[in-house]
């Protein structure tokens, strides 16, 4: 969802709520309204408690699996640096091929699964195999001597920590909120902006107000939830950029030699 289309909702919401205000003002007398204003607001609150915590509980975990995201792509990064680090102190025989491959992988992450994480919540399956050939590349490594040996453990073990971090990555790319769920908080906010609208209140103008900032302030916070309910598409997608410095970095170790 696009910037232009999210706020196209809010106004849109707004507009409707400002109509149906009209109408309701026009058609439905303040005075029956108004005899009916204190069963419709213990009705009002109490869809207003359940509303509210539904909306907080959904904002936090959406919330929350966002920065899962976001902390994932930067763990995965530096621990492709870490292991970078570490290959280029081995001998160029076995430290470049691991470089290269590293290289290889980040760089079809940039171009190649990106492009597909955000357009179709999927990851790409060549990209997951380069990771696989480079923990397998490494794990077939024979070194020369005891402190070589011990560079491939913890080159292994940044491997595995960023393979863990892809794991996670791609888990938040199509773990979103259910369809059912997005059902109820809709069908609240509508109900709860119905009711708002029948207020008893005489004044046209003050009603209609009241009724446009709810509807549009509700419709606002569920198009907030589903710009960062799925992380790498819509206004607030986390981009590449750990990738594109990890690939810097480890572009100047495979340049510069151990």
């Amino acid at each position: 969802m696009t910037l232009f289309i999210a706020l196209s909702i809010v106004l849109v919401a707004g507009l409707v709520a400002a109509v149906g205000s009209m109408v309701v003002h026009r058609t439905v007398h303040v005075e029956l309204r108004r005899r009916h204003n204190e069963i419709g607001t213990a009705v009002f609150l109490q869809l207003g408690v359940i509303f509210a915590v539904l909306l907080a509980f959904v904002f936090s975990e959406v919330w929350s699996e966002y920065n899962d995201a976001a902390s994932a792509i930067e763990m995965e990064s530096k621990a492709l640096v870490g292991a970078a680090i570490l290959a280029s102190a081995l001998p160029a025989d076995q430290g470049q091929p691991i470089l290269q491959a590293e290289r290889a992988y980040i760089a079809g992450v940039i171009h190649d699964e990106w492009p597909e994480m955000a357009q179709g919540r999927d990851e790409a399956t060549t990209v997951s195999v380069k990771l696989s050939h480079l923990i397998q590349q490494t794990a077939r490594m024979r070194p020369d001597n005891a402190a070589d040996l011990g560079t491939r453990s913890q080159l292994l073990s940044f491997l595995e920590q960023a393979q863990m971090q892809r794991s996670t990555r791609l888990f938040q790319l199509s773990s979103g909120v259910p369809l059912l769920l997005w059902c109820l908080l809709i069908g609240f906010g509508s109900v709860l902006a119905i009711f708002v609208t029948l207020a008893g209140v005489e004044n046209g103008g003050a009603l209609m107000s009241f009724s446009v900032t709810f509807a549009a302030a509700v419709a606002a916070i569920l198009v907030l939830i589903h710009l960062l309910d799925y992380p790498f598409e819509g206004a607030l997608a986390l981009g590449p950029q750990p990738f594109l410095v990890a690939l810097d970095q480890i572009s100047h170790f495979a340049t510069s030699g151990p």
